[in-house]
C-alpha cells in the first residue's frame, strides 16, 4: 500500500487492514518529488492522484472507503462497514472529510511558518545538518501541495470555523459513549482522522517529527476539545491494533 507518512486518509485505510489483521507492504509517497511515480501506478490523467493506494490481485483501491470495504471482505473481525449502519456511516465520513479538507489549508498554512516542519518535509535521504539549505526547494513542495489541492494560504478562519462546527457535532453524537454507533467501527476511526488535525496522537501509528506535530497541532482547537481527544486516545489503546508483518 502506498501512503503518505503524516496523512489521515492514509492512517484511515492502515487501520482498517490492521483491524482485521491483514498482512500489507508499506511504500512512502513522497509529495511533490514522487508525484510523477504515483501518476504512473494510478494512470488516471483526468485528477490528481492521491494516496493511499492498496494495489490488490483485483486491481488498484484509490479510496480510503474502498479500502476498508476491501478488509472488511477479505477479513474475519466484525465488520467496519456492517450493512446496518452504512447510511450513518457515510455521513459520518463525508462530514469528516469535509472538516479534513478545511484542516488541510490550516497545516500547510503552519508548515509554511515553521523552518523545523520544512525541513521535516524533505526526504529522509537529506542530512539532518544540511536540511537548512534546502528550505527553499521545501517551501516551493509545501506551497505546490497546497496548490494540487485548492487550499487558500490567505484564509485560515474560515477552516477553522468548518472544523470546529463538525467536531461539534462529532461531540454531541458522541455524548460521553466509547463509540459514535453501537461498538467500534469506520465511524470512529474518521473521527481519530479529523483529530489527526487539531493534536495527533502520541502512538507508534502515526509517527511525526517535531517539526511536523507542531503543524499539525491547533492549540486553540486543542483546548476547546479536550473531551475528542481524550476519547481519542482511548481508542488507541483499546481498538488500534498493531501492523502484522
Amino acid at each position: 500500500m502506498v501512503v503518505l507518512g503524516y496523512s489521515p486518509w492514509s492512517e484511515r485505510a492502515r487501520w482498517a487492514l490492521d483491524h482485521h489483521g491483514l498482512r500489507y507492504e508499506l511504500v512512502r509517497h513522497e509529495p511533490f518529488i514522487g508525484e510523477r511515480k504515483l501518476r504512473r501506478l494510478v494512470g488516471n490523467k483526468s485528477k490528481r492522484p492521491t494516496v493511499p493506494v492498496l494495489i490488490t490481485p483485483e486491481g488498484l483501491l484509490t479510496e480510503s472507503w474502498d479500502i476498508v470495504a476491501y478488509a472488511d471482505r477479505l477479513g474475519s473481525r466484525p465488520k467496519l462497514i456492517p450493512a446496518a449502519h452504512g447510511a450513518a456511516i457515510r455521513e459520518i465520513t463525508a462530514l469528516s472529510n469535509e472538516a479534513m479538507a478545511s484542516g488541510r489549508a490550516l497545516v500547510v498554512s503552519a508548515m509554511l511558518a515553521s523552518n523545523a516542519a520544512l525541513d521535516d518535509a524533505l526526504p529522509p535521504f537529506v542530512p539532518r545538518w544540511l536540511r537548512p539549505l534546502f528550505r527553499p526547494l521545501s517551501r516551493y513542495g509545501t506551497a505546490w501541495f497546497g496548490r494540487k489541492y485548492d487550499v487558500d494560504l490567505k484564509d485560515t478562519e474560515t477552516p477553522r470555523r468548518v472544523v470546529r462546527g463538525v467536531l461539534e457535532q462529532f461531540r454531541a453524537r458522541l455524548s460521553g459513549r466509547p463509540y459514535v454507533l453501537d461498538s467500534f467501527s469506520y465511524a470512529d476511526i474518521v473521527v481519530c482522522s479529523v483529530l489527526q488535525g487539531i493534536r495527533p496522537p502520541q502512538t507508534d501509528h502515526v509517527r511525526l517529527r517535531p517539526g511536523t506535530r507542531a503543524a499539525f497541532t491547533q492549540a486553540e482547537l486543542a483546548a476547546e476539545f479536550e473531551d475528542l481527544l481524550t476519547w481519542r486516545d482511548a481508542l488507541y489503546r483499546t481498538d488500534r491494533p498493531a501492523r502484522v508483518t
